[in-house]
């Protein structure tokens, strides 16, 4: 599959997402990738997040993820996370994020992630919605401040 859906979440480094050593501590990037991910699911599903219960309505749990550290983040540095989906298998996806500081590209990271369907105390994964299938590899883009 070529590229499909991107989304470019914008934010600044945070004091509490710093360590000791006065830099982004890297547990945060895989938050980061997160909201990057859900902002990108939000947008493909037209903002349709939830279930009338507040349940997710798309759950997509992350089975595999990494991630390369390139340069470090500081306090207040004003960040991109651009998420961009690279394939769609039938019950999964696999989204790639770049964090960028500027021109300065920081890290770069990956989530495998499975759509699922509750059935009682049972997790299974299910194909991914025809609707929401396309809308991830339309190739759109989209952006939001966090």
């Amino acid at each position: 599959m070529s590229r499909g859906r991107t989304h470019v979440t914008k934010t600044r480094v945070r004091f509490g997402e710093t360590d000791a050593a006065g830099i982004v501590f890297y547990p945060t990037f895989f938050a980061w990738f997160d909201l990057g991910t859900t902002g990108l699911i939000r947008a493909a599903a037209r903002g349709d997040l939830c279930n009338p219960d507040g349940s997710p309505r798309h759950a997509v749990p992350i089975v595999e993820s990494g991630a390369t550290f390139l340069s470090p983040l500081r306090f207040d540095d004003e960040i991109e996370i651009r998420s961009t989906v690279t394939a769609v298998g039938t019950t999964s996806l696999r989204v790639e994020h770049v964090v960028t500081c500027g021109v300065v590209e920081c890290a770069r990271g990956f989530e495998v992630r499975v759509y699922i369907e509750r059935r009682g105390a049972t997790i299974t994964g299910v194909p991914i919605p025809q609707e929401l299938r396309a809308s991830l590899t339309e190739g759109a883009s989209s952006e939001e401040v966090a």
